[in-house]
């Protein structure tokens, strides 16, 4: 079958890798990044709040763009779309390395942004138009843990690019790998939203979708949900820079190296995620996760009370904090998806608009402490996962009640 055929997908390992790394863009446009944000503030002469702004404006165009790529893929399908944001990532990946200003950075970052949105959010589409039930949870929960390469990998890359070269070539980096994707893209994804499901493509029926889709009160709270636990994983990554290397005068390579250790916790949780999907009801694995990050965050918060100074001990509560909060976004979007089959674009759209776009405000709200500490971390990571539990509860109670 040509891949330009309408059929549904075979999720063979090297598509499940494919998927992946088209949905690792902001994971390694971000962690690739981060041990060169001094770099890029002496040679740029930016200010915190502008070398924040690189970031956050990246998730939040990473995030909110979601809200219109998904109902786009629902009109015009999920490949066009696909395409168009590799291609769009790719550009804007040299644009970033030739920026001389930071004002250019910033905006450049957007459109990068802008072009990767559009990969995820079809990226998850695909799946749902090809898989339902668990067998939609066990694949997302899959490409979830080829996502959690990129962080593992990400900023030992960027370390070391920075022992032989400038900050530009990061960006170069990104820009070879959305021609890699690009090829790949052309080969192996087939459209799999077929045109008598699609959707019409103006504004009054997008608005429609987002107010059906919102006034479902499973989507809603699960959503919801999912935010808070996001929450966690971006106040961890927006903030890393200025605790590992300003809090604890850690050298590039040496954040690197501790930033990757820390996300090996997002890869097993995924891991065992998906082992225990086999055997365990997913309500049952989202309880026994929300529980184990809710004791690991109150032992974080005791540790940054009391020994701040204990980098080994830090690093370890911030790993068992973390490793729960994949495999609680891919519980949390899998069962959301199962509502409205016919707006899973736009309901992809909402998880991932929300999921990366408060990520955004995240680091502009960082960005304004003079002094970011351990404590600090601990109280929003703790906070993550008490409302998210409150919502989950909420949802448990009114999903039994009708």
């Amino acid at each position: 079958m040509p891949p330009s055929s309408l059929g549904q997908h075979n999720f063979t390992f090297r598509l499940i890798v494919l998927l992946g790394s088209l949905s690792a863009l902001t994971a390694l446009s971000t962690d690739i990044y981060l041990p060169a944000l001094s770099s890029v503030g002496e040679n740029l002469n930016a200010t915190s709040l502008e070398l924040q702004l690189t970031l956050g404006i990246f998730l939040i165009g990473y995030g909110f763009g979601q809200l219109f790529f998904g109902p786009l893929s629902d009109s015009l399908g999920r490949r066009p779309v696909l395409l168009f944001g590799i291609y769009l990532y790719t550009i804007a990946s040299i644009a970033c390395a030739l920026s001389t200003h930071i004002d250019f950075l910033i905006l450049n970052r957007l459109l990068q942004a802008l072009g990767g949105c559009a990969t995820a959010v079809t990226t998850r589409a695909i799946v749902r138009d090809s898989s339902e039930g668990i067998q939609t949870t066990q694949i997302l929960s899959n490409i979830l843990a080829v996502v959690q390469v990129g962080p593992l990998i990400a900023p030992l890359i960027g370390g070391a690019i920075l022992l032989f070269f400038p900050w530009q070539g990061t960006f170069i980096a990104l820009g070879l790998f959305g021609l890699i994707l690009i090829s790949l893209s052309h080969l192996w994804i087939r459209e799999s939203h077929p045109i008598k499901k699609r959707q019409p493509l103006n504004l009054t029926n997008v608005a429609s979708g987002y107010i059906e889709t919102l006034s479902n009160r499973n989507i809603a709270l699960l959503l919801s949900a999912e935010i808070a636990i996001s929450l966690i994983i971006l106040s961890f990554v927006t903030s890393s820079s200025l605790l590992l290397s300003k809090y604890y005068q850690l050298s590039p390579q040496q954040f690197g190296l501790l930033f990757t250790i820390i996300a090996t916790s997002l890869l097993i949780g995924s891991f065992f995620n998906n082992l225990l999907l086999n055997t365990k009801d997913v309500k049952w694995l989202i309880s026994a996760f929300l529980s184990i990050g809710t004791l690991s965050a109150i032992a974080l918060l005791f540790i940054a009370l009391l020994i701040p100074e204990n980098l080994v001990l830090i690093i370890v509560g911030i790993w068992f904090c973390l490793m729960p909060c994949i495999a609680l976004r891919a519980n949390y979007v899998s069962l959301g998806l199962q509502y409205i089959p016919e707006r899973s674009g736009t309901v992809s759209a909402l998880f991932g608009a929300f999921g990366l776009g408060v990520g955004g405000i995240v680091a502009v709200v960082i960005s304004q402490f003079d002094h970011f500490t351990p404590l600090i971390l601990a109280s929003l990571i703790l906070s993550g996962f008490i409302l998210s539990s409150l919502i989950y509860s909420v949802w448990r109670v009114q999903k039994h009640h009708h």
